[in-house]
């Protein structure tokens, strides 16, 4: 298979001839190419393949994210730093981590053995990580583990060889820790490691950094409910190993945007997606159909609900109807070339009732694979251009601002750090939402403050301002401010709220097709306000609260708004049949003596409309082409990269600059 990839994809100029919509051709590219597998049990053997043969691949075949060494690096370093000295799991089960490491590595299932074999295993692959670098690593670990888990501060002697200016910050300082971000650590951990080294779009770097993307997003998954205390930061790293050993699994990215490397996934992992070339392996007797999906489960119950559950009817049946739509799932994932393949002296039912249905589809039955390869013809190597991205204004901003950081961010999948007042923004605007579908309660309140901001209580106290990463007063600050902004609007705007009428969260999707009209990008979201104007018209209203949100910056300028609230615009008119005639930005906040701003105007009129349309064609298409490899693109990159929630694992050239002028804050 490695072999025959290499002849689909022969160099980086040309690839096997495959159609295009226009009814010309281009060669394929890695992207389009994926092995597809029964199950993840032996995927790493063909990882190693692709491997030898100089090819990137990624994995996407469920839990066997932890058996790629760069995951359990830094699960190893993740578990120092949270002071678990080893791994556990079941010993009869492969998908277990002592298992995986014991498969992979060959050194017992104990993190600091983990971590050295692991390094070892990365440099022998051809990545940068040298001894100074993997000594650093555990240092930072174990420093890690004495400030959260048994509260000592290290002396700024102790830290001075660590690199990453806010680890050095964390280590040092004397307040009393109560809780941690692990998504921080992580981050912290992937910058002393230097995987800025490994950032460069291409070959085995790009394959680490999209695996430890998906670690970054189960991460986030432990994350997600709250509050992570000092004690049960060690709890949670152990639940990360269990669980992304033997469930964890990567996910698709919304974007659809592939890193340039063959896919290697179980068939469940690629349902709804398409790959010019599928090579569906291992289609064995015994293996597919599976023995093991016809057999009755046995089932821990007794009594009644036995007579109420088919249980026979759980496993699948003689003609093997369930491994039959698997089997359906496999062979429908390939546009153009499909190569299914077999070993062993037994030969599959499947493969058997295959070679007909191939035959009578035009394709070729052979075991001289090598001939059939010889055959091919070749075209200059082009990425897919006919697909659809679906985005949002969010997702193109990070692109506008910085190509690189979207790539970071929504290729490669990793999380942003969490801040404290994340939530705080969703939760100004659930109140705002509240306000506006019933704007005349609100606004015969509005001469009563005490009266008005207790109506407000209520509506937090109902659970629309809910802050999930921090408590106490901080949160009963974030908390009196909402009810404060909130109120000074109502007061300010109640005239309006008096007469006009309101639609809040107006959803919507719209399709801005691509200048060279191969496909486009699919924009989703929702407008904040549509004002009833009256004489009638329509106003789009978009509020700006005014602080962070679930990363650094969040705050838009105001070219940005504009850019924003004018895409509504195009939404609006598009798919809302709206015909709006102005936009405004109101900013929530401004103190009611303040000169600030509290509106900003946006105009609406066809140029801006076309303008903006056009700007998202070009974006969306920069994104389907895979132009990465690029900076902050605005004149004040420093800034930008002073704010990046990834300046620690960027590879970019402005990032390293900012690195290594700013030794002391980033």
């Amino acid at each position: 298979m490695a072999e025959a990839v290499r002849t689909l994809v022969p160099s980086e100029v040309k690839g096997a001839i495959h159609d295009k919509r226009d009814g010309a051709h281009r060669g394929l590219a890695l992207s389009d190419i994926a092995i597809l597998v029964r199950s993840s049990t032996n995927v790493r053997d063909y990882m190693r393949a692709l491997e030898k043969a100089d090819i990137p691949c990624v994995v996407r075949a469920g839990p066997d994210l932890f058996s790629q060494p760069e995951v359990l690096l830094f699960i190893s370093a993740l578990a120092i730093s949270a002071g678990v000295d080893r791994f556990l799991g079941s010993p009869h089960s492969p998908k277990s981590l002592p298992n995986r490491i014991q498969t992979v590595l060959s050194c017992a299932p104990e993190p600091e053995p983990v971590l050295r074999a692991a390094a070892k295993a990365l440099r022998k692959a051809g990545l940068a990580f040298d001894s100074k670098v993997e000594e650093r690593l555990l240092a930072a670990s174990k420093a890690i583990h004495a400030r959260v888990g048994e509260n000592q501060s290290s002396k700024t002697t102790q830290v001075a060889a660590l690199r990453t200016p806010g680890l050095r910050d964390f280590l040092t300082s004397r307040n009393q820790l109560r809780r941690v971000f692990p998504q921080q650590l992580f981050h912290m951990l992937l910058s002393e490691a230097e995987v800025e080294a490994w950032d460069t779009c291409e070959g085995r770097g790009q394959t680490a950094l999209f695996h430890l993307g998906a670690v970054s997003g189960l991460i986030t998954g432990i994350e997600t409910p709250g509050w992570t205390s000092v004690e049960g930061y060690r709890w949670q790293v152990i639940g990360l190993c269990q669980y992304g050993a033997e469930e964890g699994r990567v996910e698709e990215q919304p974007l659809m945007v592939r890193p340039d490397a063959v896919t290697i996934s179980t068939i469940h992992g690629v349902k709804g997606l398409e790959f010019a070339a599928v090579f569906l392996a291992d289609v064995c007797a015994s293996r597919f159909p599976s023995n093991m999906a016809s057999r009755q489960p046995q089932l821990p119950l007794a009594g009644r609900i036995l007579k109420e559950i088919d249980v026979a009817a759980l496993a699948d049946n003689r003609n093997h109807d369930g491994e039959r739509r698997l089997m359906y799932v496999a062979i429908t994932r390939a546009e153009r070339f499909l190569f299914v393949s077999y070993s062993s002296k037994k030969t599959s039912q499947f493969v058997k009732e295959l070679n007909a249905l191939v035959n009578e589809s035009g394709g070729i039955v052979t075991n001289n694979s090598r001939k059939l390869l010889e055959e091919l013809k070749y075209a200059p190597k082009e990425h897919r251009r006919d697909e659809r991205l679906a985005t949002s204004f969010s997702e193109l901003r990070y692109y506008l601002e910085c190509p690189h950081d979207f790539y970071l961010r929504k290729v490669l999948g990793f999380a942003p750090t969490i801040d404290q007042a994340f939530g705080y923004g969703r939760g100004v605007h659930n109140l705002m939402r509240a306000v506006h579908s019933d704007p005349r309660k609100w606004a015969a309140l509005a001469d009563d403050r005490n009266a008005l901001e207790t109506e407000i209580e209520k509506l937090i106290a109902g659970g629309l301002f809910y802050l999930r990463y921090t408590t106490g007063d901080p949160a009963k600050n974030m908390r009196q401010k909402g009810i404060r902004i909130v109120a000074d609007y109502i007061e300010r705007y109640a005239p309006e709220l008096r007469k006009l009428t309101f639609e809040p969260e107006k959803e919507f999707e719209t399709l801005v097709e691509y200048e060279d009209g191969n496909g486009g990008a699919l924009i989703s979201g929702a407008i904040d306000i549509v004002r009833q104007d009256d004489p009638p018209r329509v106003t789009l209203i978009d509020f700006k609260s005014g602080e962070p949100d679930s990363d650094k910056h969040q705050n838009l300028n105001e070219e940005e708004m504009q850019f924003q609230v004018a895409l509504y615009a195009v939404a609006a008119k598009k798919e809302l049949q709206y015909q709006p005639d102005q936009g405004l930005v109101r900013y929530l906040g401004v103190d009611k003596n303040s000169k600030e701003k509290r509106e900003l105007a946006v105009p609406l009129d066809s140029a801006a409309l076309n303008k903006v349309k056009k700007s998202v064609a070009q974006t969306a298409g920069k994104i389907r082409d895979r132009r990465f490899v690029s900076g902050p693109t605005g004149r004040d990159g420093a800034k930008r990269c002073a704010e990046c929630d990834f300046i620690g694992l960027c590879g970019m050239k402005e990032a390293k600059a900012f690195k290594k002028e700013n030794t002391q804050k980033w």
